[in-house]
């Protein structure tokens, strides 16, 4: 891989999501939450599908070579683009009616 971040975009849902967190001092390993993401995202695919990214608002870098290449593989595997992929992980961490199979208090820790 090359040594240039991955840029996701954030659209401003995913950026009122994000916020909500922050709001309440509760940060989000993204590392964590998109390794999770990957490895359920054969049970989920159709939600991932359902996922509608609007205008993008700001970008996520994403400079770990092994955490570029999930994101790719993963993206390519399922035909979503990188920013449903995070939009799709960050509206599961979000929402009360959604949740992955774990222990979705490992996908972020509080500050």
């Amino acid at each position: 891989m090359n040594n240039f971040p991955l840029q996701i975009f954030i659209d401003t849902d995913t950026a009122m999501m994000i916020q909500a967190f922050t709001d309440v001092g509760v940060g989000i390993d993204f590392d964590k939450l998109l390794e999770l993401m990957a490895d359920n995202a054969e049970s989920i695919s159709d939600f991932i599908h359902s996922v509608e990214f609007n205008e993008p608002r700001m970008m996520l870098p994403i400079t770990d070579s092994n955490m570029k290449r999930l994101v790719i593989e993963q993206t390519n595997k399922l035909s979503v683009s990188p920013e449903q992929f995070l939009k799709g992980a960050v509206i599961i961490l979000h929402s009360d009616n959604i949740t992955l199979p774990g222990d979705s208090m490992l996908i972020y820790g509080v500050h």
